[in-house]
């Protein structure tokens, strides 16, 4: 399977540099940026300057800190004297985004304060303060005995900041554990942004493999987690334990906004639509699934194919492709800022979804769209089948053809989409609470040992 990833990712790669050459620069002007750039990779990793890569670094400003405090109102419950459950979430704190990892951040730490669970704390200075202003919270939070602190945030865009907190936790007597969404950046760097995938390489090594757990958010995360320890032969700490727990999903609430007018023509359009949703960027695969809808108009077949995502890296020549076919505007769309609005409002609407990724760590719009009723067309990779059981169909790993037989079979049917099970982000949050207050890993120091082959 790797190989046939790596393949792809090499091809995708091929278009994207052809691309660039015949668009952008001249090769003179490419060299030098392409070693100016190796340059700057090498200095800014030897001397600890990851927080440089992504346009993240910034003096420590204490007033600047508690103006993107999250003021809170209502009864909330005084976090617990001891054996707290901190939850870092410092990069959201601080730079905001509404990527996945920030949307979890976001969700697990309003549901954690709310119930009295965990206290959501960002790091400045070297200090752990309280994100949320309310009087039964703190503002400053030193760290004790007994102590929890969850890193559950995307920190490595500053993980020179990190190691003198996991020290100080450990001085206090408090445990750390790490929060891993997944290994893309190490499994398939090509498919990730160089400037997310060489500090993430550096935050693995210098802060995730030194915490005493490491939680994740599937099965298929932690399996892949002990796969690559074993594979790499790295060392962990003696009593690492590894887990997991499901992301929640919460619909609904409130009046209905309305969507955008191309959703909403889009969606009243006579012939059929399916939809993927997602950033462009190449672990999505989205040229896959643009293969597969030209093989069927082709063929004569009038089902339209929505794209729902913003660009991201390494795209341009897909950009390109979609926004110079024949077909744009009439049976192929790109919605490149949806908002939540136009998601509602299109799901239901659409004939399924097509969730062509080769890797994931986890798929909400999976669940999104069988919450809404939609058929989901997905991947054959372990964490599809986790996450989406029988209620999903599944096709072979970037195969266009069998993409397009799927295609085909959701048009001939009416068989009504059978949702997964869903858990609210409270339920979500409270599970992931329970395992680390009762120290209930799925996978235990012993098991770990066991299959890294140390015992």
């Amino acid at each position: 399977m790797k190989e046939k990833i790596d393949a792809y990712l090499l091809e995708e790669l091929h278009r994207e540099l052809s691309d660039f050459e015949q668009y952008d620069v001249d090769s003179r002007t490419r060299f030098i940026y392409g070693k100016a750039l190796e340059f700057y990779w090498t200095l800014s990793r030897l001397f600890g300057l990851g927080r440089l890569h992504d346009g993240r670094w910034r003096e420590p400003d204490a007033v600047k800190a508690q103006s993107l405090r999250t003021p809170l109102e209502g009864d909330i419950p005084a976090p617990a004297g001891r054996n707290r459950l901190l939850i870092d979430m410092t990069a959201t704190h601080r730079f905001g985004g509404h990527s996945g990892v920030q949307r979890v951040v976001r969700e697990i730490a309003r549901a954690c304060v709310e119930s009295g669970a965990g206290l959501p704390v960002y790091l400045e200075a070297g200090r752990l303060h309280g994100q949320f202003k309310h009087d039964n919270l703190p503002d400053a939070v030193e760290l004790q005995s007994g102590d929890r602190l969850l890193l559950l945030d995307s920190g490595w865009g500053f993980v020179e900041e990190y190691p003198p907190l996991l020290n100080a936790a450990r001085e206090a007597g408090a445990d750390v554990v790490g929060c891993l969404y997944d290994l893309i950046p190490l499994r398939y760097p090509a498919a990730t942004a160089v400037k997310n995938s060489a500090p993430f390489a550096y935050w693995f090594e210098t802060a995730l493999l030194q915490c005493d757990a490491i939680v994740c958010i599937s099965q298929s995360v932690a399996q892949d987690l002990v796969a690559y320890l074993r594979e790499e032969r790295l060392s962990t700490p003696a009593n690492m334990r590894i887990g997991w727990w499901p992301l929640g999903a919460d619909f609904g609430g409130g009046a209905p906004e309305a969507p955008s007018k191309t959703a909403a023509q889009i969606a009243a359009a006579p012939s059929p639509f399916f939809m993927s949703v997602g950033t462009l960027e190449p672990r999505k695969a989205y040229p896959v699934a643009l293969d597969a809808f030209e093989r069927l108009w082709s063929q004569g077949c009038d089902a339209r194919y929505v794209i729902v995502g913003r660009p991201g890296w390494n795209t341009h020549a897909l950009q390109r492709r979609i926004r110079q076919h024949n077909e744009f505007g009439r049976r192929l769309f790109w919605l490149d800022n949806a908002s939540d609005a136009d998601l509602s409002y299109l799901y239901p609407r659409a004939r399924g979804l097509i969730f062509p990724s080769f890797v994931e760590g986890f798929g909400m719009p999976l669940i999104e769209a069988a919450h809404h009723g939609a058929r989901v067309i997905a991947s054959d990779i372990p964490v599809f089948r986790e996450v989406g059981g029988d209620g999903a169909v599944y096709f072979d790993v970037l195969d266009s053809q069998a993409l397009a037989a799927r295609v085909q079979d959701a048009l001939a049917s009416s068989r009504e989409a059978a949702p997964p099970a869903v858990v609210s982000w409270a339920q979500s949050a409270a599970r992931l609470a329970a395992i680390l207050g009762d120290n209930n890993y799925q996978i235990d120091a012993a098991a770990l040992n066991r299959a890294l082959g140390a015992i």
